[in-house]
């Protein structure tokens, strides 16, 4: 990708960022809300994928949640692609074997684990009945990506069609991740400084070192496989550099590939830059936000809901499940100090030094050299101070951060060790989230 401005394009880049920021609130939060995405991977009793479509019904005992349709593809019926109700929603993810959570903003983080907690009982318990697993991980262990476990929604078949095969590795992950509600005039500082964190969660967070019943060389494997795919177009992981402003931002992703296109009614795959799309439509706002959601750096501005959403952290095991929210949160909370300290420390080329570091930390987890001395240890004490500032006491929420940093040791070092000792059964036994480990 280039960053050359295109002046032709300047006012269509500045119109959809007018449009762009008018999603998100002129004052602050008062207190920052947040809301959680934690998708969860459910597999057989030996470990395979399987579909998870058949806990609907289940599930729909649960009086307070209502079907959502969706239209199939390949001239398939609509069927049903999720449950909604008041608190939660659950989604049927790329892959039919990964099931997603995500609650409707909270105040704090203790409202966010109970909505939370509730809503994986239900899975859990469902699950159990048929003999199922939920997994506290980040990708299927078993399965490999492929077509036979892809949604069957139009505009995945018509995302394959556009990608090829790399596509299909969406079938098989599962992330943790947060939305924290922030203002129009923070867009792009918290834009930048989310992509500069990414490596620090994944070396606290990173949880899937095995896919395809393999140990493979990251610590984070759904990190380092998506960072391959197109990676020309950055579409994963941190941003290139940091942006001069929100216009930059869109003409950065409009480079990239218009991946799938609404016409006549349908999706359909596309093969040309968003810039072209845009020389030949204007301003199409509706197409920018449609190209802006096939984007997945590891932080994402959603104008939907006026949030920065942070998304680099593999689903955590369950005992520890908060951990992430927290981290996220309090980094969101103590940018100031934060973003500052890393500037100062790394100096001018502080961005190619973290770009780095979040190639070691996929690899490494936690045993990657670190890009300063006490640098995680000095991060996560900011981040314990701006969540003690919040006066909820989720700062305890923290806790297994710290056990991990002593220990340097994060969940796929220990996945690790246990599928090198215990194979892929151990392997499940370690992340299975049991019907007695969560409370309805």
């Amino acid at each position: 990708m280039t960053f050359v401005t295109d002046h032709s394009l300047a006012p269509i880049f500045a119109e959809l960022a007018d449009r762009f920021a008018a999603g998100f609130p002129v004052a602050r939060p008062a207190v920052r809300t947040v809301g959680r995405e934690a998708e969860f991977p459910i597999v057989s009793a030996t470990g395979e994928a399987v579909n998870a479509r058949w806990l609907w019904q289940t599930l729909l005992t649960n009086s307070q949640l209502q079907p959502e349709y969706g239209p199939g593809g390949l001239g398939q019926r609509d069927f049903i692609v999720g449950l909604k109700g008041p608190d939660y929603t659950y989604a049927l993810e790329v892959g039919v074997g990964t099931i997603e959570i995500s609650t409707r903003p909270c105040r704090d983080l203790f409202e966010l684990q109970t909505l939370m907690g509730d809503a994986v009982a239900h899975l859990v318990s469902a699950a159990a009945r048929a003999g199922w697993r939920v997994l506290g991980y980040g990708v299927q262990p078993l399965s490999p990506p492929r077509l036979r476990i892809m949604s069957p929604k139009q505009r995945y078949f018509s995302l394959y069609r556009a990608m090829a095969e790399p596509w299909l590795w969406y079938t098989v992950t599962a992330a943790d991740q947060l939305h924290v509600a922030i203002s129009r005039g923070e867009m792009v500082q918290m834009l930048n400084y989310g992509s500069l964190i990414t490596p620090i969660i994944i070396a606290l967070c990173a949880n899937s070192p095995v896919y395809a019943g393999r140990e493979s060389p990251y610590a984070s494997a759904r990190e380092g496989v998506m960072a391959a795919i197109r990676a020309n177009e950055h579409r994963h992981g941190m941003l290139p550099r940091p942006m001069r402003d929100l216009a930059d931002f869109v003409e950065t992703i409009a480079q990239a590939t218009y991946l799938i296109v609404r016409a006549d009614g349908e999706i359909v795959p596309s093969s040309i830059p968003f810039t072209e799309y845009l020389r030949a439509h204007g301003a199409d706002y509706a197409a920018f936000l449609f190209h802006e959601h096939y984007i997945w750096n590891s932080a994402r501005l959603r104008a939907a809901y006026g949030t920065l959403e942070i998304r680099p952290a593999c689903q955590q095991p369950w005992t520890e499940t908060m951990a992430v929210a927290a981290l996220n949160l309090g980094l969101v909370e103590a940018e100031p100090s934060i973003h500052a300290l890393i500037v100062h420390e790394l100096g001018d080329d502080y961005w190619a030094r973290m770009r780095t570091y979040h190639q070691q930390v996929i690899r490494f987890g936690l045993d990657a050299p670190q890009p300063s001395p006490e640098f995680l240890t000095r991060v996560l004490m900011q981040v314990e101070m701006a969540l003690a500032q919040r006066g909820f006491g989720e700062e305890r929420l923290l806790a297994p951060l710290w056990r991990r940093l002593e220990r340097r040791q994060n969940p796929a070092q220990r996945a690790r060790i246990v599928f090198r000792h215990d194979g892929l059964l151990g392997l499940l036994n370690h992340t299975t989230i049991r019907p007695g480990e969560v409370k309805q």
